[in-house]
């Protein structure tokens, strides 16, 4: 049930704008295949580095890591982390893709990626478009809280970046043979993302925020 949990919140992640930006601009250049490589690759490293920074340091503190009352405590505070996330999302106190927003304005960084594609600036734009946030730091507390053993933490981090990367990645594997079917693809969910994200965002949150609270106490 873990592994659903932590999937479910990297499956709220997948989609971000900043990212499929990047990616938009990365597959528009002549030679986008050892671009990609470099954005997939960078941006994996340093959120698994992060992610197994976190683990290991809390492998080593004396949490009761694996107790049922321990589970259920990080099941409940994230619940409860994720329901505010959902409730300021839709009161609009915070951001998020809407149908009727106008188009967005570039940023300055979307800028310079576009005037200085080298796999320096893609290894760069890897991380600098999948900063850890809400989601991933309540997956890694589920994580910590009943994973007494590195090995299975491990594994479990590497599942929620594989689903929480997964449009890049099958964006190289469709470049390496077909780089404007992979940038076509890349604008049509962009497109979407702009319909449905947000509607999706919430349910997940709300859903997923409610079942964690639900299932914290039972552990109590």
């Amino acid at each position: 049930m873990v592994i659903l949990e932590i999937v479910l919140l990297a499956l709220a992640t997948t989609v971000r704008p900043t990212s499929l930006a990047a990616l938009y601009a990365l597959l528009g250049t002549p030679a986008p295949r050892r671009l990609m490589v470099a954005y997939v690759l960078a941006g994996l490293a340093f959120t698994v580095g992060f992610g197994l920074l976190v683990v290991w340091v809390f492998n080593g503190i004396d949490l009761n890591a694996g107790s049922s009352h321990t589970k259920a405590v990080a099941q409940l505070v994230g619940g409860l982390i994720v329901l505010l996330f959902a409730v300021l999302l839709k009161t609009g106190r915070i951001g998020g893709p809407h149908p009727s927003d106008a188009p967005r304005p570039r940023t300055r960084w979307e800028g310079i990626l576009d005037r200085r594609l080298t796999p320096r600036t893609a290894a760069i734009a890897g991380p600098a478009t999948h900063i850890p946030g809400i989601f991933y730091l309540v997956a890694l507390n589920i994580i910590v809280a009943q994973q007494v053993k590195f090995a299975g933490g491990l594994l479990e981090v590497l599942i929620y970046n594989v689903v929480w990367f997964a449009i890049p990645i099958v964006a190289l594997a469709v470049c390496i043979v077909a780089p404007d079917s992979a940038r076509a693809g890349v604008h049509g969910i962009e497109q979407w993302t702009r319909r449905n994200a947000r509607s999706i965002l919430l349910a997940v949150s709300f859903v997923l925020g409610g079942a964690l609270v639900v299932r914290g106490p039972v552990g109590l």
